[in-house]
């Protein structure tokens, strides 16, 4: 039992807490990688606009989503929507289908619909509320000011969920879906910071316990750090058990 408490103390640690929810990620490494992938090397080898270093060695195309056979078109075409969000759909059917969620049910069904025309459907500029965003002011006008960089030479060029770049697209999905769900509103207490993945993680943290023991059988002692204390404070049980 003791070395079970273990693996499942481990594997947590690794994992975000499903209680912090969706916890997206900055984009700014996405418009560094965006900024890149647009520039070219010079002789200061350095990026134009942010002053940020360049690669020594010419920087490829980025990979689009319009060849049918690749996994990029099959990902952007088909897996995103058919896998992947109509599983969300229905690890959360209970809640998608409430009354609290109308609203982010249409959205989300909306998203859906682009996908399903990926081919024809022009990428959009993101939404943000500052009145109802529960993020300091700062931090949306920053948000929206990155993603407006990151998408305003597809939007401008007329790109479609196929013809922009893949990475710009899968990361955009997400975001998208974010917006859908209205995660960030915080006047609607069931839909703000609701993660539509608690599903998936705990199922993943759940089947990861085996393989984790397996390991940490293998470790003979740890040294000792502030995870200690963690340690000490934390049931790790009671994750699996709920």
């Amino acid at each position: 039992m003791k070395g079970l408490k273990n693996a499942i103390l481990f594997v947590y640690a690794l994992s975000p807490p499903i209680s912090l929810g969706f916890t997206p990620r900055p984009v700014s490494f996405l418009l560094r990688t965006s900024i890149m992938a647009s520039s070219t090397s010079s002789n200061t080898n350095t990026c134009p606009k942010t002053g940020n270093p360049l690669p020594n060695l010419p920087i490829p195309e980025p990979l689009l989503s319009l060849t049918p056979g690749t996994w990029a078109y099959d990902t952007m075409s088909r897996r995103l929507n058919k896998e992947i969000l109509q599983r969300t759909y229905e690890e959360n059917q209970a809640s998608f289908e409430s009354s609290e969620f109308a609203q982010a049910l249409v959205r989300f069904n909306e998203l859906r619909s682009e996908l399903d025309n990926a081919a024809d459907t022009k990428l959009s500029y993101l939404k943000f509320d500052e009145v109802e965003d529960g993020r300091p002011s700062e931090v949306v006008e920053r948000e929206c000011r990155e993603w407006k960089d990151i998408l305003s030479p597809y939007i401008e060029n007329n790109d479609t969920w196929l013809s922009a770049p893949w990475l710009v697209t899968e990361f955009y999905a997400y975001r998208r879906l974010i917006e859908a769900i209205g995660y960030y509103d915080k006047s609607n207490p069931a839909t703000y910071l609701y993660d539509p993945f608690a599903v998936a993680k705990r199922a993943g943290l759940k089947s990861s316990v085996k393989s984790a023991e397996n390991m940490l059988e293998k470790i003979v002692s740890l040294p000792s750090t502030k995870e200690d204390e963690f340690k000490h404070s934390f049931h790790p049980v009671s994750i699996i058990s709920h």
